[in-house]
């Protein structure tokens, strides 16, 4: 996916954009970029940026340097819990330095903190809102991981029959000449 069409997938004409990625970024023409999050804007950042800037109700799109089967799912996962952020869509990106984009919506949620993503050796926080953010979220980035690996695998399997074709009709050939 391209990261403007993505933008403007979130975004009517017109809408806001929150730049936090110290990037060069061009965003959508007839998107205002402001400094200052506004009611119904997108907040932009990176991986390194700092997400706890956000207050409930903001949507973050949280860009990540890594292809979607390079992602460190766990610590990924443990920063969007932490910053109270749920997870709403993961997307490959085609057009950018950025490998992966996620969208999130920050929630309201005064739990304390939870045990590391898959960290055995601590006990799991009580089944309330942020053991059930960190669910959705690992859902959505793992779905996005998952997604691009059975794309990928699909690719391989229709080159490998395409040769296959290529093959037997080269056999035929070569038998026919020869017959």
């Amino acid at each position: 996916m391209q990261l403007n069409e993505l933008v403007r997938s979130w975004l009517p004409e017109g809408g806001t954009v929150v730049d936090r990625t110290g990037s060069e970024h061009a965003w959508p023409p007839l998107m205002e970029v402001a400094d200052v999050p506004t009611k119904d804007a997108l907040i932009a950042v990176t991986a390194d940026g700092d997400l706890s800037e956000t207050a409930p109700g903001d949507v973050v799109l949280l860009l990540l340097p890594w292809a979607p089967h390079e992602l460190p799912v766990g610590s990924l996962i443990q920063k969007l819990v932490t910053a109270g952020l749920q997870a709403t869509e993961a997307h490959p990106l085609a057009d950018t330095a950025w490998g992966a984009a996620v969208i999130c919506r920050r929630v309201d949620d005064e739990v304390g903190e939870l045990h590391a993503y898959l960290d055995r050796s601590r006990t799991s926080g009580p089944l309330t809102g942020r053991t059930l953010l960190r669910l959705v979220d690992e859902h959505i980035v793992e779905g996005l991981v998952r997604r691009t690996q059975e794309q990928q695998l699909a690719a391989v399997t229709a080159e490998r029959d395409a040769l296959r074709v290529e093959r037997a009709a080269l056999k035929k050939l070569l038998s026919d000449d020869l017959g």
